[in-house]
């Protein structure tokens, strides 16, 4: 299955899944191996989170890749909010579910970390692909997007992933992704000459609210060529979301800890899994029930009043549907290419 495939099949209507008690996941395994980010994408909530910087427990990633492969899962990422290039023992977390015999370990990146030395370390581990999210295909607007001035780093760390697959002889897939926002939208067509003989696939997806996180991206970032007005979501019946505090959650990218549904330092991954709290967020995707939580938002495209699914474990942050950070970078960006 190519990273296409993949992501058609996350974004699918898949009610025969629609269960209280669904299989346990083959794939959608993410572990959150740290929240910590180098950069700050402007559609990316992590320029607002309020949530303690934190690296995961290798001890826990250890047991929890164990219980899951137990359970039957046999795919693993190492991302979710975070940058995993940031994370010291990222190689030994690969190598960890390489010998647990996980058969397809990925990550995603924004590359800028990604050093030969690193790359090396990660692909020597085990790494059965890299993705790169790279979303913009030139220098002055990938600054704005990404926040940092680093899209000539990022070439650079790209074409040697390229080089060292030559020289290794490892069969590694790499990926590109660009998410698409009303600013890079007309551009994506000068990706294909931009990746260029760099990247066995590029992969576009639409901009979107991150979990209802971001509910501001319908407003002010939201592609034109984008009609969804209710997005399709699988992740609590087939998605594994294990957060750097040891959580838990419905949501791969949970900023703030709104939507954890279990402690896994307190129980085993599969009690979380089929425990009522995921029961009942499961029997409200059934039910269109969504009221009063983050997934309301998300799956709705609005802005709406949201709780957490397990208050002791989140952090507040009023100012987490606050359109202000990315109205300022618009406006001074605008303000910059008034002339232009």
């Amino acid at each position: 299955m190519d990273l296409q495939e993949r992501v058609n099949l996350k974004k699918a209507d898949r009610e025969e899944l629609y269960s209280l008690e669904p299989p346990f996941p083959y794939t959608n395994f993410l572990i959150e191996t740290s929240n910590a980010c180098n950069h700050a994408c402007i559609f990316c909530a992590h320029q607002k989170m309020k949530r303690p910087v934190r690296f995961i427990d290798p001890a826990f990633v250890s047991r929890i890749l164990q219980e899951a492969y137990d359970l039957g899962t046999r795919e693993v990422g190492f991302y979710a909010t975070g940058e995993p290039f940031l994370v010291k023992e990222l190689p030994d977390y690969i190598r960890k579910a390489k010998e647990i015999g996980y058969e397809y370990v990925y990550l995603t990146s924004n590359g800028s970390l990604a050093t030969p030395e690193r790359i090396r370390a990660v692909i020597d581990a085990g790494l059965d692909s890299i993705k790169f999210s790279i979303n913009a295909p030139e220098r002055e607007l990938y600054a704005f997007i990404h926040g940092r001035d680093d899209f000539d780093k990022v070439m650079e760390h790209l074409r040697y992933l390229n080089d060292y697959r030559k020289e290794s002889g490892r069969s590694y897939k790499i990926y590109v992704t660009g998410i698409l926002t009303r600013f890079t939208e007309k551009v994506k067509d000068r990706y294909a000459e931009v990746f260029d003989g760099l990247a066995d696939q590029v992969v576009f997806k639409y901009v979107y609210n991150q979990g209802g996180y971001m509910p501001e991206i319908d407003t002010l970032l939201k592609c034109e060529e984008d009609h969804e007005t209710r997005r399709r979501c699988n992740l609590p019946f087939d998605a594994i979301s294990v957060t750097c505090e040891g959580y838990l959650s419905v949501e791969n990218a949970d900023f703030e800890d709104w939507l954890v549904v279990a402690d896994l330092n307190k129980v085993s991954l599969k009690e979380g899994w089929y425990g009522e709290k995921m029961k009942d967020i499961r029997r409200r995707f059934m039910e269109d029930d969504l009221g009063g939580t983050l997934c309301d938002g998300c799956v709705h495209h609005e802005t709406l009043p949201a709780r957490p699914l397990t208050p002791e474990v989140a952090t507040e942050n009023p100012a987490i549907f606050s359109d202000r950070f990315v109205r300022d970078r618009i406006e001074k960006f605008e303000k910059e290419h008034a002339h232009v």
